[in-house]
């Protein structure tokens, strides 16, 4: 949730309040970046999951 909030900020700064095809690329191209760029860095680290 932490990272959907961080990109929306980044993306509200660029885009403002903007409804079109280029703002909303932009913001699922930022979200799939910051995913990827947390889950790179989480790598090897182990799950707080309890299976």
């Amino acid at each position: 949730m932490r990272i959907t909030q961080r990109v929306h900020a980044k993306w509200s700064e660029i885009f403002d309040d903007r409804d079109d095809a280029e703002a909303n690329d932009a913001y699922f191209k930022m979200h799939e970046e910051a995913m990827a760029e947390a889950e790179e860095k989480n790598k090897g680290r182990p799950s707080n999951s309890k299976n």
